[in-house]
Parts: structure tokens; sequence; C-alpha cells
């Protein structure tokens, strides 16, 4: 089996050090870390304050820190104030950062944005994946792969299925990327018609369980290589609401991930 990553947005508005035993408990080996500001959840930051408890836990449990969140490519004075966030991240075992494209539409700058990334993330001995997201002005799986290419790095996709899904790819587009450019694997599910009162807030709040939705997640995995880690994405106020606690919901997801990797 692969190694499988309790990613920091599954458990929504969580503190980080509650995230590291939930995921220790429910037999997860690495974690994603929210590192960098603003964090979707304001309490899943590992800020500062919190690096030295974090610190601790990641100790005690022998969690992992998979990947470092998140870093947009919107101007070259970012990639500098990313600087702190790195540093903590790879102090903290961080091995790769995850970073978007969201809201920069020069293709030649964001590549140029890419490449310079790269080279600082690897200052801290950490490397770089591009997440294509939809809404994004790097959106699928394609897009991705040539803005790696033009920037010259060395780096990464992520990839999501919700993203793949709601940005209108399919399987076939996993089987298009050049050989081993998929270097993580994020799972949920969901609908493949959004219903239209969670369409605002579907990829931050109301992702199902891998198993509990339509989205083709064996077809996707048997597309994928196996021999990257498979993260769990899958943020669900719904069980928030119903009172689930954060290592309930982790127990959940290491199940439902096992399932669906024993089917593929």
């Amino acid at each position: 089996m692969p190694k499988f990553s309790l990613d920091s947005l599954t458990l929504t508005d969580t503190e980080p050090m509650e995230l590291i035993e939930a995921a220790a408990e429910a037999g997860f080996g690495t974690i994603s870390l929210w590192v960098q500001p603003p964090a979707l959840y304001p309490s899943s930051a590992c800020t500062a304050e919190k690096e030295a408890d974090c610190a601790r836990r990641i100790r005690d449990t022998g969690i992992a820190i998979e990947t470092l969140e998140v870093f947009d490519l919107h101007s070259f004075e970012a990639l500098e104030a990313y600087r702190p966030a790195l540093e903590r991240g790879a102090r903290l075992g961080g091995k790769t950062a995850l970073v978007l494209n969201y809201s920069n539409p020069d293709r030649g700058q964001s590549a140029e944005l890419l490449g310079k990334f790269a080279e600082i993330a690897a200052e801290y001995g950490i490397g770089a994946n591009l997440e294509p997201v939809a809404g994004g002005k790097t959106s699928s799986l394609q897009q991705a792969a040539e803005l790696i290419a033009a920037s010259g790095a060395d780096a990464g996709v992520v990839l999501d299925p919700f993203h793949l899904i709601r940005s209108g790819g399919s399987v076939a587009d996993i089987a298009a990327l050049p050989e081993g450019m998929i270097r993580y694997v994020q799972l949920c599910d969901g609908p493949l018609q959004v219903p239209p009162e969670i369409a605002a807030s579907e990829a931050i709040a109301h992702r199902l369980y891998p198993g509990e939705g339509e989205f083709p997640l064996l077809e996707i995995l048997r597309a994928a290589r196996s021999d990257v880690t498979i993260g769990i994405e899958c943020p669900s106020l719904a069980r928030v609401r119903a009172g689930q606690t954060a290592s309930v919901q982790a127990r959940e997801a290491m199940a439902a991930m096992k399932r669906i990797l024993q089917e593929a």
C-alpha cells in the first residue's frame, strides 16, 4: 500500500497540533501542514507561535510532514515573503511545498515565478509541486504540465480528483502527462453535478469521502502512479456540525482510503 497523508484541509478549523495527533491515532504516516497565511481555516495554520508545540507532537508521534501549504504564484515580491513559512516548514521536516497559480493570468510571468519559487524552496531542502485548481489560472493537468515545462523547474504535479472533474477534465488527461510528472495524489469524492446550494463553497467545505460520491476514483487511481504518497483532502462541515471530533474524522478518512485503494 502507498503512504497515506491526512491533508490539513480535511479537518477544517482544527489546530495543527490536534491534526498531528489525530493522524497518528488513525494510522497515517504523514500530513500536510498549513504554514503560509492566509489559511482557509484560521486555526489550522502552523504559525511561528505554534511551531514549538507542533515540533513536540511531531517528535512524540513520529508523524512526518509530506507537504507545506499553500503558495500562490502571484508576484515576485510574494516569493520573497514566503521565506519565513518555508524556513518554518523545513525545520518541522517538510519535504515539498504545494504551489498554485490561482491568480496570475500572465503565462510567461507565471513560468518565471514557478522557476524562482522552486529555486527558493530548494534553498531550504524543499521540493515544489504544482496543483491545478478549478477556477484558477492554471486549472487543468495539461496547463500545469506546460507551465512546469516552461519554467524549467524540477517540479511535479498534484492530482486532485475534485479539480480534475470540476475543471472539465477526465481520466484520459492523466495518461497524457509525461511519465513521472504526478508526484502527489489527493483523494476526495463528490457528485458529478454540483448542487447549486454548495457550488461556491464545495471545494473548501463540502467534499465527500472516497466512495460516497460519483467521481471515477478507481479509474483515476489506476491511471496515476502507484509509488507516490496519497493524501486525503475532504473538508466536511457536515461531519463537524454533526459533532464528529478530529480523531473520528481521521479514522473515517483512513477507512475510506483503504477501501478505495483495495478496490483499485
